[in-house]
Parts: structure tokens; C-alpha cells; sequence
């Protein structure tokens, strides 16, 4: 069990109150890795998610000749593995640690079993994975349109 004092301070968390930290705290499980160590690879099952307590990790993709490109970083109180999790999906990245990272993990079983008692708490984390998911989108396109104007050389 994660002591649920020590959620409060992750912004994942941060809108839960004391009661739902404490159900919340009960399924999540501590998971630690060094710098440099491979979290999971592209296209390997899984369906947790992680919320890192501390340290960074780099999502990448593989390029045809089996090197990693780093598409972005995740850093303290920030979450990955939110696709696989959500769609059951294998994972579309791999992610690395780039610093030793200290992560809490939420099964999808562990997550589901909650869906029915708790379905404020489900609401509420469904709500600030899909604020994560938008975060990315929306500098994804802002990446896209800088590229399309460098490009071109106009606006489109």
C-alpha cells in the first residue's frame, strides 16, 4: 500500500480528496527504476498506467534500423502508459528512465474493480487522463503547424 499523504503532492492527484486518496492508495503499487533502465518496449502488452513520483522517462519509437527517436519527456507527477491502459492496446512507445524514477502503478484490473464503488474517483482520474491526452494533442498540432510554416514559409 502507498502511503496516501505522499499522493497529495503529485498533480495527477491533486483534485482527489483525503477519502478518495486512501481508496486510491490501497490498488497502487510503488515501482522504482534506474537511469536507463527500459520501463516497457513498443508494441509489448500491457495495461498499466504510470504516474511518476519522481524523476523523468523518454517515450520513443524504434526507426526501421532499431534506433530510438525521443518524442517527449514525462517528469514528475506526470503520467505514461495511458494508451495501452485505456484501449488494451500493445504499447505504441518505450519508455526509458532518464534519471532513476520512483513511479506508481495502476492496473487496469485494480482500476476496473474501482468503477463500481467509486465512480466519483474513476470520474475524476478518467477526467485528468484525458487532460494529458489533450496536453500532448495540442502541442502535437502546434508542432505540426511550426513545420507546416517553416516549410512553406506562409500561415495556414
Amino acid at each position: 500500500m502507498v502511503e496516501p499523504k505522499s499522493l497529495r503532492e503529485i498533480y495527477f492527484f491533486s483534485d482527489l480528496n483525503d477519502n478518495e486518496l486512501g481508496v486510491i492508495s490501497k490498488v497502487l503499487k510503488e515501482k522504482d527504476f534506474k537511469t536507463g533502465a527500459t520501463v516497457f518496449k513498443e508494441g509489448e502488452d500491457g495495461q498499466s498506467l504510470y504516474i511518476i513520483k519522481r524523476g523523468e522517462v523518454k517515450a520513443c519509437k524504434s526507426t526501421p534500423e532499431g534506433d530510438l527517436l525521443t518524442l517527449m519527456l514525462h517528469k514528475d507527477g506526470e503520467i505514461f502508459g495511458e494508451m495501452s491502459f485505456l484501449d488494451g492496446r500493445p504499447r505504441s512507445a518505450t519508455i526509458v528512465a532518464i534519471t532513476d524514477t520512483k513511479t506508481y502503478v495502476l492496473e487496469q484490473g485494480d482500476f476496473e474493480t474501482l468503477v463500481d464503488n467509486h465512480p466519483r474517483l474513476i470520474y475524476k482520474l478518467l477526467k485528468n487522463i484525458v487532460f494529458h491526452i489533450h496536453s500532448i494533442v495540442r502541442g502535437m498540432n502546434s508542432r505540426y503547424l511550426e513545420m507546416i510554416n517553416y516549410m512553406w514559409g506562409r500561415k495556414r
